[in-house]
C-alpha cells in the first residue's frame, strides 16, 4: 500500500518523509496502523496499475487518434542553404 503524508514528518524504516511525500510499498497491516494513529496526517493512496497495462492502454488510445498525413497536408520540402543569409 502507498501512503501520502499530508502534514508533519513520518519516520519509516530510518527515513524521514515530510508533508506532500509518498511512502511506497508499505505492508497493509503497518499502513493501517499508521493511518489509524495519524489523526488524518497520513492517508492511503489507491492501488497503482502495473506499467505494462498503462502502456498498452496508451498505445490503443493513440492508435485511434492517429491521422495519416497526405501529400496536401504535408509541409513542403525546404533547402536549408537557401534559407541562410
Amino acid at each position: 500500500m502507498d501512503l501520502h503524508v499530508k502534514k508533519f514528518k513520518v519516520r519509516y524504516q530510518g527515513q524521514d518523509y515530510g508533508p506532500g511525500t509518498v511512502i511506497y510499498g508499505v505492508p497493509d497491516d503497518i499502513a493501517k496502523e499508521l493511518i489509524n494513529g495519524s489523526n488524518g496526517a497520513i492517508e492511503a493512496l489507491p492501488d497503482r496499475q502495473p506499467v505494462a497495462e498503462t502502456a498498452n492502454q496508451d498505445e490503443k488510445q493513440s492508435g485511434k487518434n492517429k491521422i495519416k498525413a497526405s501529400d496536401d497536408t504535408a509541409l513542403p520540402s525546404v533547402d536549408p542553404s537557401s534559407t541562410v543569409k
